[in-house]
């Protein structure tokens, strides 16, 4: 069975500046996303690292200014339950350290003698003086919640902790680090905590930024997309255009096949119109050659007709009576019309 043009099925027609706008949209797209994935990891990773430096820096210098004779007389009377004549100044000395670093909230800490409950003695907390009700008094205990073993691992080393976590007292960043006497000996620890809505508010931030920059960016994008898909393929759909005037039977506009060959910088469509307009000229010149092959064939089939009728009238029946009689008058010559005339 021959399959016609009508029989073959079809898609849907789309033209090609939208393949390639759908196709650059969706490459661009998974690139995008690549990029913006990565980048906000990078700038959420130097955030946190800036965050982690400076946590680090203001807890090395409280360290260094904290009285270390003073603490172990407050930390001994901290284990007795006993009030020290030290808390004050160690308060004070915290609350200057605060105003260094108005984010951190530092304090300090002594482990209590069962070390397997990773319960620490709250010495000193900055809290105190901005928000008494919530801040630890001397001497208070506190286990060290399962998600934040790190503040016990800040009794032997600097440790931090940048995944967020919540206590009674918030949900915070921190970092520890212990507090040594002129022998090396550990005599408790110190820490600093940011509040961990300051860190999501970093993150949020470099979202909207960078979200903002990748929008703007991914519509210029488009937008140069959508205009240099035009350009290519503007003389596309003009050939397009003139193929189908040729396919029927116009050559009138072939002439324009001349704008899209000659061309500064020749290409692949200007190659093409080139082709195309030679096609189009045997093509034509083919066409011409057949009408008159036509036209010469015609006249014969008229000739042939013609014969064939006059043979047919020459052959019948009536034509060959015809014929007869007109002999046999030619036979009969004026002398006989003559002589039958005067008979009469």
């Amino acid at each position: 069975m021959t399959t016609t043009q009508s029989d073959t099925k079809q898609g849907s027609f789309l033209s090609l500046r939208y393949k390639l706008l759908i196709g650059f949209t969706l490459l661009f797209s998974v690139v995008f996303s690549v990029a913006y994935y990565w980048f906000y990891q990078f700038a959420t990773d130097s955030a946190l690292n800036q965050i982690r430096n400076d946590m680090v820096e203001t807890l090395d210098g409280a360290a260094n200014g904290v009285d270390i004779e003073s603490f172990k007389e407050m930390a001994q009377a901290a284990l007795k339950g006993e009030s020290s004549p030290y808390y004050d100044e160690h308060i004070k000395w915290l609350a200057t350290v605060r105003e260094v670093e108005p984010r951190g909230v530092t304090y300090t800490f002594v482990p209590t003698q069962d070390t397997k409950d990773y319960e620490v003695l709250f010495l000193g907390d900055v809290t105190v003086t901005f928000n008494p009700d919530k801040a630890a008094a001397f001497g208070d205990p506190y286990k060290a919640l399962p998600e934040n073993t790190k503040l016990y691992s800040g009794l032997t080393e600097l440790t931090t902790n940048l995944e967020s976590y919540t206590d009674p007292f918030g949900r915070w960043v921190s970092a520890y680090r212990p507090l040594k006497d002129s022998t090396g000996k550990v005599v408790g620890g110190i820490g600093i905590d940011f509040k961990a809505d300051y860190v999501d508010t970093v993150q949020q931030a470099i979202i909207d930024s960078i979200f903002v920059a990748f929008l703007v960016t991914y519509l210029i994008l488009f937008v140069t997309v959508w205009v240099i898909a035009n350009i290519f393929t503007k003389p596309i759909s003009r050939l397009t255009s003139l193929a189908a005037k040729f396919g029927e039977g116009d050559y009138e506009h072939d002439q324009d096949l001349a704008t899209l060959s000659e061309t500064r910088f020749p290409d692949e469509i200007a190659t093409l119109a080139q082709v195309f307009s030679i096609m189009v000229g045997k093509i034509r010149k083919r066409e011409e050659g057949l009408k008159k092959q036509v036209a010469e064939l015609k006249i014969e089939i008229d000739e042939v007709k013609r014969s064939k009728q006059v043979s047919e009238i020459v052959d019948s029946d009536f034509f060959q009576d015809l014929q007869a009689k007109a002999r046999a008058m030619r036979k009969r010559g004026p002398t006989q019309e003559s002589s039958s005339d005067d008979g009469q």
